[in-house]
């Protein structure tokens, strides 16, 4: 596989119009679930790169995993990677139990677990209880920005998604939630959307929250990127490599670095959400197709019909195993 460095802005366009113009930075919000699968710390990491080259601006972190620990993953990667202050949107009636596939949200409880590394935080215990509900902050960061100007990517389960379209007008917008998301949202890159159950993982993400799921798919009023696992499935980021990279850039005592050394992450790991959020910053790397609607069965897969807000992602056969992770 290659692991691709890129410092220089790439020629970056959407599906209908040019991505970026002259002087603009999209405002970009990352719903995800950290603390089980890998592929989610890739795709955060290169969202703190891209707001670092000032591709866009990286404005909040919404955890639709449930317990403290995944608030405080979230709390540690921000710090070590310089966005102390970012703002955080914790979940209210999370998936319940959903799989752990590479525990390493234990980090997030150094002092449980022999051997694991303690990590800077910026927030304590309390005010981590304290964050706000991710669709208030959803709300209130939307209800800030230009029109059809922030970018979300949902690498996680629908719950927090959902939430949004279901809020009412309130202190931040007189919109309620499909009409604020239909202002302010340019579109919404997804993990998950699978076209058969023929798969290695038949869509993980929407499966923990089902009736969730239905309401983002039914709701949702703006343009939708689909990567579906079977993208995400072609790179194979071994451990072996990533801690190699990680020494070689000098981070051997990051979370990333932390995680491969402690946990067995050998499981089948692949780059499912890293995929999501490099189709935006790397369109050149995939292929659309669409656009058409897509509805979701009991099953959560995906069929077809005809349509205008929809696009499945494809990575490029030259491409199936490059993934540029800054």
């Amino acid at each position: 596989m290659t692991v691709s460095c890129n410092n220089n802005e790439s020629d970056k366009t959407d599906a209908d119009t040019t991505q970026n113009t002259i002087n603009t930075k999209p405002a970009a919000i990352l719903d995800c679930d950290l603390g089980s699968s890998t592929d989610d710390l890739f795709a955060i990491t290169m969202l703190y790169d891209a707001h670092q080259k000032s591709l866009l601006n990286f404005k909040a972190v919404m955890i639709d995993r449930g317990g403290l620990e995944n608030l405080r993953l979230a709390d540690i990667m921000n710090t070590y990677y310089g966005f102390a202050e970012m703002p955080i949107g914790k979940v209210h009636d999370a998936p319940k139990s959903p799989q752990v596939f590479i525990p390493y949200w234990k980090m997030a409880k150094p002092e449980e677990y022999e051997g694991m590394p303690t990590f800077k935080r910026t927030y304590t215990d309390d005010q981590l209880q304290q964050l706000p509900d991710a669709e208030m902050l959803y709300r209130q960061i939307l209800a800030q920005e230009p029109d059809t100007s922030v970018v979300v990517f949902s690498i996680g389960f629908p719950t927090n998604i959902a939430h949004l379209l279901e809020t009412k007008a309130d202190q931040f917008s007189d919109l309620d939630g499909v009409a604020l998301v239909k202002k302010k949202v340019k579109a919404l890159y997804i993990m998950g959307g699978e076209l058969s159950l023929d798969t290695p993982e038949p869509d993980y993400n929407l499966k923990q929250d089902p009736a969730n799921a239905q309401i983002m798919m039914d709701k949702w009023p703006v343009k939708i990127y689909f990567s579906p696992g079977s993208t995400g499935q072609k790179i194979d980021y071994v451990p072996e490599r990533v801690i190699a990279d990680q020494t070689n850039l000098k981070l051997e005592d990051s979370p990333i670095c932390q995680t491969y050394k402690l946990f067995d992450c050998n499981t089948g790991q692949r780059m499912w959400d890293a995929c999501a959020v490099q189709q935006y910053l790397h369109p050149e790397f995939y292929e659309l197709h669409g656009p058409v609607k897509y509805t979701v069965d009991s099953d959560m897969v995906l069929h077809e019909e005809p349509g205008s807000l929809h696009f499945m992602t494809y990575t490029k056969t030259a491409a199936q195993d490059t993934i540029i992770l800054n």
